[in-house]
């Protein structure tokens, strides 16, 4: 159930293509096919706070 996302060059719109629907790309929002993977980004650091909060109390 993994997939890739992508991102539409025209609207800017990133979506989710999973495995399984593996087709011609074309943006969801548009109908462009002028899609692009889309780059991975760290994770903000809220979020890494977050975790790492949530887990100290776990021992």
């Amino acid at each position: 159930m993994f997939g890739e996302e992508y991102e539409c060059k025209d609207c800017g719109r990133a979506f989710l293509v999973r495995e399984e629907e593996k087709r011609i790309l074309k943006c969801p929002g548009c109908g462009s096919e002028n899609v692009v993977p889309r780059q991975a980004r760290p994770l903000p650091e809220w979020v890494i706070h977050n975790r790492n909060a949530s887990r100290s109390g776990c021992n």
